[in-house]
This record gives structure tokens, C-alpha cells and sequence, in this order.
């Protein structure tokens, strides 16, 4: 038997239950495009993850220091993320609903910047 699939997204920790994510061509808030992927992130759509730990990757790399991963309820086409390591785990859709907020704690944040920093030399 399958359970209900759940959709996670990391980002900027300022939603609250009922807000919309919406995408960064709207909002104008700078996005994963900005930072390197460029040429694989759509900012007309907003990314979410069946996965709770990929979307807190992202929320660890929220340029603000103050990222949140949030559980949701895409919206729109969900369709597979076409720069996605494996199939089934990353997704794009036109915005998504807030269902829960998932508190990431600022020292964890810094640990995986550093990590993720160290990695990347």
C-alpha cells in the first residue's frame, strides 16, 4: 500500500500556513538562477521536492541566513524537474500552497553552508 505523496520546498522562512510560494519572475526575489543555475532553473516556476532533506538544502542556501522548509500543495502542472538527479524526487509547478512550516535551526544553517562551501573547493 502507498501513502500520500508529500511536496517540500526550501526557501525564504517568511510564509506562513495558507500563503502561496510563488515564482521568482513574480516575487522578484533572487532565486537559485542567480546563483549558477541559470541554465536549468525556470524562475516562472516554483520547485518542491518529495524529499524533507532536499528542500533543506535549499533552505540552508537562502541567501538571507533565514531559511524554512515548507511542506505543500503544488499547484498547476506538476511536472518532473528536467535537471533532477533521479527520477520521482524534484518537480516544478506554477506556485504552491503552504500546508506547514518546518523550522530550520540557524546553527544547522551555518553547518551546511560551511560544509557545503568546503565541498565545493
Amino acid at each position: 500500500m502507498t501513502g500520500t505523496v508529500r511536496y517540500f520546498h526550501g526557501g525564504y522562512g517568511g510564509l506562513t500556513v495558507g500563503q502561496l510560494v510563488l515564482p521568482p519572475a513574480i516575487t522578484k526575489a533572487p532565486s537559485t538562477a542567480r546563483y549558477g543555475g541559470a541554465g536549468v532553473c525556470n524562475t516562472n516556476k516554483v520547485y518542491v521536492c518529495t524529499d524533507q532533506h532536499g528542500a533543506l538544502l535549499y533552505a540552508c542556501m537562502h541567501w538571507s541566513g533565514c531559511g524554512k522548509v515548507y511542506e505543500v500543495e503544488p499547484i498547476g502542472e506538476l511536472r518532473p524537474d528536467p535537471d533532477a538527479a533521479r527520477e520521482g524526487f524534484s518537480f516544478e509547478c506554477d506556485k504552491a500552497r503552504v500546508l506547514r512550516g518546518i523550522r530550520v535551526r540557524g546553527k544547522f544553517i551555518k553547518q551546511v553552508q560551511r560544509d557545503m562551501l568546503r565541498e565545493a573547493v
